[in-house]
């Protein structure tokens, strides 16, 4: 009886550190996604901030420029006014093309995170295939 348990002993360790192995590498392939996702949401945030910037900056120089149209005593009818239109909607554009940039940033890494925590998987398999072909 002792010599089946000593027969069977070198494969239940076989067993056992294959499964290891394959739990090691689907954790490391969650752990990738959960960086990537992490990475996903700062790339969003930091566009946002852009934007924010980009919008304040925006407010401050339309200020300008009207304190300066007042200065000068023309109206803002006309031509100030288009000028004013025109830098509000450039700084518009150039913050939704920040924001829009952050969130493209963001899917990629996302799409990253969303292949390494498949690839785990798939490495996974692999090993506990390749492993309990060796064993058995």
């Amino acid at each position: 009886c002792e010599d089946q348990i000593m027969s069977f002993l070198p494969m239940a360790m076989a067993i056992g550190g294959t499964v290891m192995q394959a739990s090691a590498m689907r954790a490391q392939g969650k752990a990738e996604a959960a960086a990537a996702d992490f990475n996903a949401r700062s790339a969003e945030q930091e566009a946002a901030a852009k934007a924010n910037l980009i919008r304040s900056q925006a407010t401050r120089q339309i200020g300008t420029i009207r304190s300066q149209i007042g200065k000068s005593g023309a109206t803002s009818a006309g031509t100030p006014l288009l000028v004013l239109a025109e830098s509000a909607a450039n700084a518009e554009i150039d913050a939704l093309n920040a924001q829009y940039t952050g969130q493209r940033q963001a899917a990629l890494y996302r799409a990253g995170g969303a292949n390494a925590k498949a690839q785990g998987r798939v490495m996974a398999g692999a090993s506990l295939l390749s492993g309990m072909g060796k064993i058995f």
